[in-house]
């Protein structure tokens, strides 16, 4: 019996304390640390679009660190490997200042269209192969972020600003279109509402997102309350963080058009509770009243199998038709 009330007794101070970390710990770290960046001009002869790679510092990361600009002869790159991926997921200020991270455009000639592929959490450029593939045919620049995962969305989406934003000489006649996928769409959202806020910076004419859970993830606040050390990014996609909030409190550029593609499991889809295996359509669905999507679909696939899915494969390649078309009729009017 006293060793049943001692286990008792124990196991609830574990409790406590891991409770007690988990509350204060992510308020040390809720805010993302403001990133400054400087761009870096270097010599683009090899046919790469932009121009320009930055040198950023940050409270949260010591030491600046690079975030360059590459061209890529494909998507079997050796800085997208799974131990680089992983490096970003448990080690983000590492991945930082490994120089990673940036943006890779697969070398072509440059189009006036130009597609940035954002993954989600646990993914890399390379999970975009099936996409990728079926846009070749279109006269498109496709540019891949390289990003740490497990990081904060805040400091991600503020890198990638400032990267376009520094190349906005080499893009601003450009028809930009970001494709984010998962907490990647967060990141795509979140960068256009940043760059709006600049007078002089790269217009964003098209967003689309796949599976974003915008209502958030309840398992990031169970991984906070286990390991009070998690990942950062579990602060911004805990459900009701400051994170989501700000994103989903401030509109879209009205320039900006916005496709949202949702899924389900066939099988989910029969009761009451749709959902692609991780997240109800109704939490992918939930953008807010300041966030309205130009179009909503519904495919019938799992998170995991969504970026292989043939149905999303052909949505966002229409989409993406439909931009080059809308650009190249708004391009005619102007001349004229």
């Amino acid at each position: 019996m006293v060793r049943r009330i001692c286990y008792v007794f124990g196991m609830l101070f574990w409790i406590t304390q891991i409770t007690s970390c988990s509350s204060f710990v992510p308020i040390q770290r809720y805010l993302a640390q403001p990133v400054e960046c400087t761009p870096i001009v270097h010599d683009s002869s090899d046919g790469l679009l932009l121009d320009n790679s930055l040198m950023c510092s940050s409270a949260s990361i010591p030491c600046a660190f690079p975030v360059t600009t590459r061209s890529i002869p494909n998507l079997e790159y050796p800085l997208f490997t799974v131990e680089r991926r992983n490096i970003g997921l448990d080690n983000p200020v590492s991945f930082w200042r490994s120089g990673c991270a940036g943006l890779y455009q697969v070398s072509s000639a440059p189009a006036k269209l130009v597609v940035v592929y954002i993954n989600g959490y646990n993914g890399r450029p390379t999970g975009w192969k099936p996409i990728y593939n079926e846009l070749q045919a279109l006269p498109v620049t496709h540019i891949f972020f390289n990003y740490p995962t497990g990081d904060s969305l805040e400091t991600t989406a503020m890198v990638l600003s400032s990267l376009l934003c520094s190349n906005v000489r080499q893009l601003r006649d450009k028809c930009i279109v970001l494709l984010g996928h998962s907490q990647g769409g967060f990141i795509a959202v979140r960068t256009a509402q940043i760059l709006s806020q600049h007078s002089f910076s790269p217009a964003i004419r098209q967003i689309v997102t796949l599976v974003t859970p915008w209502n958030g993830c309840k398992l990031a606040r169970y991984a906070k309350l286990v390991n009070p050390v998690s990942p950062k990014v579990f602060d911004d996609i805990d459900t009701d963080s400051k994170f989501i909030h700000t994103v989903k409190s401030s509109p879209l550029p009205p320039e900006t058009a916005y496709t949202l593609i949702y899924g389900a499991t066939a099988e989910s889809s029969k009761t009451a509770n749709p959902n692609d295996e991780l997240f109800t359509t109704e939490n992918q669905l939930a953008t807010g009243k300041n966030i309205k999507p130009t179009s909503t679909h519904n495919v019938l696939t799992s998170h995991a199998e969504s970026l292989r899915d043939n149905e999303v494969v052909m949505l966002i390649k229409g989409c993406v038709e439909q931009c080059l078309m809308n650009f190249k009729t708004s391009s005619y009017t102007n001349q004229r």
